[in-house]
C-alpha cells in the first residue's frame, strides 16, 4: 500500500469526511439544545452543600416584616450608598453568599423557601424572557403561609408573581405570564404603589427593585450602573421613611461581573450585601451566612414555618458558625464525577494511541483551551459567551489553532493510516465534551429530557467543549477531503506507462 493512502482506500476516507461533516454540523446544535435547557428547564432536585452545624436563637415575630430587595447590586456598591447604609448601620449587616446558580428566580425561591437551589430544582427559568412558576410557590413558601401578603415589583413581575404572595403586582399580560401588563403606565406609578403597601397594615411586604440588574446587563459596572444604584438607595430610603418601626430585611440576589452578567459560582457573584435592621435587632456586623440562613430569619419574623428539608439555621447559630468561602457552591455528584474522569481518560488513551510521533498529538486542542481561558478567563454561566447562540466570541479565540488540526491530519495521513490519525486528532477532544455533558448531567437533555444540565464549572466548560470538538471535527474533515481530492487528480493525472513498439512484421 503506498504511503499515505487511507485504509480502505477513497471509499472509506470519503465515509469519513462525510461523517466529520455531520458533527460540525449536528455538535453545534446539540450545544444550543443544552443551553437552551440549562437556560429554561428545571433540573432534578439533589443534594445541597453542606452546611456547618449550628445552634442558636430565632428572631422573635413581629407585627409587620418588610423585604427590600435590590435586584444585581454588588456588595462593593451597596457599601457606598448612604439610606442602605443608614438602615444597615442601625441593625445587623450581613454577609451572604446566595449558592449556586446566581440567578433572581431560584435565589428569591431560595429565600423564600429556605430550600436551595439544588433541593428545589429551580436553577434558571431565566431563557425566552423568564418562565414564571405555574403554580406559584404554595405553603411550602413563607408568603402563602402570611395572610394578606404584598409583593410590588418594578418591572419583570413574573419573578413576584412566582413566589405565593397574596397579592402580587404588576398584574400578568393575559397574553403571556412572562409579560406585565400595561408596563408603561405601571412604570409611572409602581413606587406610589410600593410606599403604599409598606405603609400598609400588611404583615409581610416584599418590594423588588430591578433597574440595578438592568444596567448592570446592558452597561456592566459602569457610571450607568452606578447611577441605577443611587436612584435605588433614593428609593430605599423613601420606602423605609414609610415605615420605620417594622422590621426590615435590605437584601441582594446577586453581584455583577464588571462586564456584566451573573448566574456563575464567582464569589463577587455570589457573595452580596445585606443587613436586617429594626425592633428586636442588635447592631452589628457579622461574617458570611447563606440565604437559606435569612430564610430562616424571615420566617421566624413573620412566624411562618420552613420545609422540614431546608438547612436555614437560626441568625444567631449561623453567626457563631460562618461558611467557608466557597462553602455554598454545590459538589459535583460522585458518580458523575467519576464517569467524567473515566471518559477524560479513556480520550486520552484513544488519541495517545493514534501517535506515531509527538507533533500528532492534538495540540491545537490543548491550544483552543489554553487561548479560550487567557482571553476570556475560566467560562462560567455568568459570561454571555456562554450562552451566545453561535458562541463567535469564543471560537474566534481558537480558530488559529484548527490550522494545526489540518495541518497535523496532511500530514500524519503521509506517515500513518487514516483511522489513527484522526483518532489521535479527535478522541480526546471529543471524549472531553462528552465528560463534561457527563459531569452536569446532561445525556438526559441529549436524549431529550426537559432537564437543565447546570452544574457549577462544568456547564460553561460544556458550552465551549461540545463547539470545540464540532470545529476540530470540520478542520481535520477538511484536511482528510483535500487529501482525498488530491490523491483523486494524482490518479488521473498519472501518465500511462511507456509501451514497447512492435517489431517490423509482427
Amino acid at each position: 500500500m503506498p504511503a499515505g493512502r487511507p485504509i480502505g482506500g477513497r471509499a472509506t476516507a470519503a465515509i469519513v469526511v462525510v461523517v466529520l461533516a455531520a458533527a460540525l454540523w449536528l455538535l453545534p446544535k446539540l450545544r444550543r439544545t443544552l443551553i437552551d435547557q440549562a437556560t429554561w428547564s428545571d433540573a432534578v432536585a439533589s443534594e445541597p452543600a453542606a452546611l456547618p452545624a449550628a445552634e442558636g436563637s430565632g428572631q422573635a415575630a413581629v407585627p409587620r416584616t418588610r423585604v427590600l430587595l435590590i435586584d444585581g447590586l454588588t456588595a462593593e456598591v451597596a457599601g457606598t450608598l448612604p439610606a442602605w447604609r443608614a438602615v444597615c448601620e442601625r441593625g445587623l449587616t450581613l454577609q451572604i453568599d446566595v449558592g449556586f446558580p446566581t440567578v433572581s428566580l431560584p435565589v428569591e425561591v431560595a429565600l423564600w423557601t429556605g430550600l436551595t437551589q439544588q433541593q428545589t430544582g429551580i436553577v434558571t427559568r431565566s431563557g425566552h424572557g423568564g418562565r414564571p412558576l405555574e403554580p406559584p410557590l404554595d405553603r411550602r413558601g413563607i408568603p402563602a403561609q402570611v395572610a394578606g401578603s404584598i409583593a410590588i415589583a418594578e418591572n419583570h413581575g413574573w419573578i413576584v408573581r412566582s413566589l405565593g404572595f397574596s397579592h402580587a403586582e404588576p398584574a400578568a399580560d393575559p397574553a403571556a405570564a412572562n409579560l406585565d401588563v400595561d408596563a408603561a403606565g405601571w412604570a409611572d406609578r409602581w413606587e406610589a404603589v410600593a410606599r403604599a403597601a409598606v405603609a400598609s397594615s400588611a404583615r409581610l411586604v416584599f418590594v423588588h427593585v430591578l433597574r440595578v440588574d438592568v444596567a448592570g446587563h446592558a452597561h456592566g459596572l459602569s457610571p450607568a450602573y452606578e447611577q441605577a444604584a443611587r436612584e435605588a438607595d433614593a428609593i430605599l430610603g423613601r420606602l423605609v421613611a414609610a415605615d420605620p418601626d417594622a422590621r426590615w430585611f435590605i437584601l441582594s440576589d446577586h453581584g455583577h461581573l464588571a462586564p456584566g452578567g451573573h448566574g456563575g459560582e464567582e464569589r463577587a457573584v455570589r457573595q452580596v450585601e445585606g443587613c436586617i435592621a429594626g425592633p428586636g435587632v442588635a447592631a452589628g456586623r457579622g461574617q458570611l451566612v447563606h440565604v437559606v440562613d435569612v430564610a430562616r430569619a424571615l420566617a421566624d419574623s413573620t412566624g411562618a414555618t420552613l420545609d422540614p428539608g431546608s438547612r436555614g439555621r437560626p441568625i444567631t447559630g449561623a453567626l457563631a458558625a460562618p461558611l467557608a468561602p466557597d462553602q455554598a457552591v454545590p459538589p459535583l455528584a460522585l458518580g458523575r464525577g467519576v464517569l467524567a474522569l473515566f471518559l477524560l481518560v479513556l480520550g486520552l488513551g484513544l488519541s495517545t494511541w493514534g501517535l506515531r510521533r509527538w507533533w500528532s498529538a492534538p495540540w491545537w486542542f490543548v491550544v483552543a483551551c489554553g487561548s479560550l481561558y487567557l482571553v476570556h478567563g475560566e467560562p462560567t454561566l455568568s459570561m454571555r459567551m456562554t450562552y451566545a447562540a453561535t458562541g463567535r466570541e469564543m471560537y474566534l479565540t481558537w480558530l488559529p489553532a484548527l490550522a494545526a488540526a489540518s495541518v497535523a491530519t496532511w500530514v500524519g495521513m503521509g506517515r500513518s493510516t487514516l483511522g489513527r490519525v484522526v483518532v489521535s486528532q479527535l478522541a480526546f477532544p471529543m471524549f472531553a465534551a462528552a465528560a463534561a455533558i457527563t459531569a452536569c448531567g446532561g445525556w438526559p437533555t441529549v436524549f431529550g429530557a426537559d432537564v437543565a444540565p447546570v452544574v457549577p464549572r462544568y456547564t460553561a466548560w460544556m458550552s465551549a467543549l461540545v463547539l470545540m470538538a464540532a470545529h476540530g471535527a470540520g478542520a481535520v474533515g477538511l484536511a482528510v477531503l483535500a487529501r482525498l481530492v488530491r490523491q483523486t487528480f494524482d490518479r488521473r493525472g498519472r501518465p500511462a506507462p511507456p509501451q514497447t513498439e512492435p517489431a517490423a512484421g509482427e
